[in-house]
């Protein structure tokens, strides 16, 4: 029972974030890797092209030195998503280009998740996923 009362100390305020981040990090790696990594996306707005599927893309996403966990989660809980809007997409809300690299915004709405995914280039080798993020949920509303 001692236990008990450690563990739920009045002051820890993130034993349910803890343990929630720490299953969504493993279910997601294994989606990522197990599965994505496998079967990149081929994206129409890019004629077909295949998307790659890289540890960078991971580990942007999952960077928690310039993210909060519940930022991080929220990005883990629509990679789903990002690999659904990738296959359909058949073109990117905006384009821009840094120094050598070139990004492609891709903005849309999958099973009520309005999300944007960035592809990423870099002096001009294969596009790779970089990033997903969800920028909100539509209600469901019953009459």
């Amino acid at each position: 029972m001692k236990n008990d009362k450690e563990k739920f100390k009045k002051d820890n305020l993130n034993i349910i974030l803890d343990a929630i981040f720490k299953f969504a990090k493993n279910t997601a790696k294994e989606f990522y890797f197990k599965i994505w990594v496998k079967n990149p996306p081929k994206c129409p707005a890019f004629d077909g092209e295949v998307i790659q599927i890289t540890r960078s893309g991971w580990e942007h996403i999952i960077d928690e030195t310039s993210r909060t966990k519940t930022d991080v989660m929220g990005r883990l809980f629509v990679l789903e998503r990002a690999k659904a809007l990738l296959e359909k997409a058949v073109t990117f809300a905006e384009i821009v280009e840094r120094e050598k690299a070139v990004y492609w915004v891709f903005d849309g709405m999958i099973k009520e998740v309005r999300i944007r995914v960035v592809v990423k280039s870099y002096s001009k080798r294969p596009k790779y996923f970089l990033t997903v993020i969800k920028k909100g949920s539509v209600e469901k509303y019953f009459e």
